[in-house]
């Protein structure tokens, strides 16, 4: 029978979050079930796979946002229940704009562990190997064992969930098997004869189980490194080319690409045009404003502009002014071409950018320049 599903208690914030398509309101963290079944019950909505969604409060939202731009069943397709003659609306990934947002969901999730795990300085183990205690980064732990003991779980740039990872590698050596090919050996010394002879104190590239620790494999939908690697490199230069030719540079000058302004339709080809318009005509100095920004708050700073100015509503107060002549004049006499709280657009869901292909973002790397 086709109905809603229970589930176990789901981590996330503990605040209300209010349901995508009422004004009703549930602790997503604690009565996670409650809020399927009001879903189910009231809209007749499904929610698939609910419960591995990263930062439900802000699914939700996204959502919430979206059906007031178009009613659900212009956007969400619909499963007949035969038995009960009822339409049911079904959001999942086989709908591609909740697939994409379900990944950037996971991507901000993980990009969030990883600069946790990179800054923190309170990691406490033991080595794997020997009587070593470890009070520091995990980044010095890894060294630790690769430097001494020769094991090597790759570059911890690349790594993510690592606490994990060294707890599911030593459960692999307490069980006495080997990281790299499986085998199960009689006692702890064959085994490490094994992995120093065979060079077997690695981890097998082909070991699928291990894919979730490293962050290659969340950035592109679909897409892990076995699929990256295979693909064709479009913009390699061909073999006869000569180093620091004119041809090999000549797909970088942008003579026709065109660069808009984040707050008004003015378009330059330079990237120091646009950002001496921007300063002069908007009162906005964007290196310097975004400074204490990362590069992935730049970019949802970007796209969330990018979205208010669409929808002709302030970026800075979010005075929906309706008509692009009265958004224009309210940024100058407000002047509120400026940074947002952070906690406005510092969101998952701008990491979609507004409009396809835009230049502004391809230029983060060189703003600080």
């Amino acid at each position: 029978m086709f109905g809603p599903l229970t589930f176990p208690q789901a981590q996330g914030q503990n605040t209300e979050t209010k349901c995508f398509l009422c004004e009703d309101s549930f602790n997503l963290r604690l009565r996670l079930d409650i809020f399927v079944l009001h879903t189910f019950d009231v809209h007749q909505c499904v929610i698939d796979d609910v419960q591995n969604i990263k930062n439900l409060p802000q699914y939700v939202l996204y959502w919430r946002n979206r059906f007031k731009e178009r009613p659900i069943e212009q956007i969400i397709p619909t499963v007949r229940n035969e038995g009960a003659q009822q339409h049911y609306f079904f959001l999942s990934t086989l709908l591609k704009e909740d697939k994409l947002l379900r990944h950037r969901l996971t991507l901000d999730y993980v990009l969030k562990v990883q600069e946790f795990e990179r800054t923190n300085l309170n990691y406490k183990r033991s080595c794997l190997f020997c009587k070593y205690q470890h009070e520091g980064s995990r980044q010095e732990y890894l060294e630790h064992i690769f430097k001494e003991h020769n094991l090597h779980l790759g570059n911890h740039y690349n790594l993510v969930f690592i606490d994990e990872l060294i707890e599911h590698v030593d459960s692999q050596l307490q069980a006495l098997r080997c990281l790299f090919c499986k085998g199960v050996f009689p006692e702890r010394a064959v085994l490490k004869e094994h992995m120093r002879k065979k060079m077997h104190k690695q981890i097998s590239p082909e070991d699928v189980e291990y894919d979730k620790f490293y962050i290659i494999n969340y950035l592109e939908v679909d897409k892990s490194w076995r699929v990256l690697q295979h693909e064709t490199d479009n913009y390699a230069l061909e073999v006869d080319y000569e180093e620091n030719c004119d041809q090999e540079y000549s797909d970088w000058t942008e003579a026709s690409g065109q660069i808009t302004c984040l707050y008004c339709a003015h378009c330059e080809t330079d990237m120091g045009a646009i950002f001496d318009h921007i300063k002069t005509q908007h009162n906005f100095d964007f290196a310097r404003a975004t400074k204490e920004l990362d590069f992935y708050q730049k970019i949802k700073l970007i796209n969330y502009t990018r979205r208010m100015i669409y929808r002709k509503t302030c970026p800075y107060c979010t005075e929906e002014l309706g008509d692009s002549a009265k958004l224009q004049a309210h940024l100058a006499q407000e002047g509120h071409c400026k940074v947002p709280s952070d906690q406005v657009f510092d969101q998952a869901e701008y990491y979609f950018s507004t409009y396809e292909n835009d230049t502004f973002l391809y230029l983060i790397d060189d703003i600080d320049d």
